[in-house]
C-alpha cells in the first residue's frame, strides 16, 4: 500500500504542475468544462439520492466500491486544482475497500466524485427511478463522457485514466 500512497502523491504533484503550466486560454476553456461537469455530477447524485440511493448504499456498505482506488482520475484531480482545494486525503490501507471513503461514506462532495462513482447505480437504485428519470440520468452520463473527452483534447492528456495508473 506504500507504493499506492507514493504513486498517489506523484500523480497529484504531476497533474497539479500540468494544470498550472497550461496556457491561460486553454485553462480557461478547461475550467469552464470543469464547472459544467461539476454541476452535472451534483444533479446525478441528487437523482440517485431521490431514488433512495443514500439509504441503499448505507445498507449495503458500498459493495460497488471494492476497486475504488482506481476510480479517481487525472480529471478529478483537476477539479480540485481549479477550485483551489486539496484533494481528498486518500488512505491506501490493507483491507480498506475505497481509499476515498470513511465511516459515513464518500469523503468527496458530489461535484468532486469520480465519474465512475457518479454514473453507477445498482439495480435497487435504478428500480427507484421512473423511466423518464433514468432517461435523463443516462443523457447526463453521455454529456459527462463527451465533456471529459473534450477536456482530454484541450490538455492533450488522457484525463479519464485513473490517477494511480497515470504516473
Amino acid at each position: 500500500m506504500e507504493d499506492d500512497q507514493q504513486t498517489w502523491q506523484q500523480g497529484v504533484l504531476e497533474y497539479s504542475r500540468r494544470y498550472e503550466q497550461m496556457a491561460d486560454a486553454d485553462r480557461s476553456e478547461l475550467d469552464h468544462l470543469i464547472n459544467r461537469i461539476m454541476q452535472i455530477k451534483e444533479k446525478m447524485v441528487k437523482m440517485s439520492d431521490a431514488a433512495g440511493g443514500a439509504a441503499i448504499c448505507h445498507t449495503c456498505g458500498g459493495e460497488c466500491c471494492l476497486l475504488g482506488k482506481y476510480h479517481f482520475s487525472a480529471f478529478d484531480l483537476l477539479g480540485y486544482r481549479k477550485s483551489g482545494l486539496e484533494p481528498v486525503n486518500a488512505r491506501f490501507t490493507p483491507g480498506k475497500d475505497c481509499p476515498y471513503s470513511g465511516e459515513s461514506g464518500c469523503l468527496m462532495p458530489p461535484r468532486f466524485r469520480p465519474m465512475t462513482c457518479v454514473i453507477f447505480n445498482c439495480q435497487q437504485i435504478e428500480d427507484g427511478m421512473a423511466i423518464i428519470e433514468r432517461k435523463v440520468f443516462y443523457e447526463c452520463e453521455q454529456e459527462l463522457r463527451a465533456m471529459i473527452s473534450e477536456a482530454s483534447r484541450i490538455t492533450g492528456y488522457n484525463l479519464e485514466r485513473p490517477l494511480l495508473l497515470s504516473c
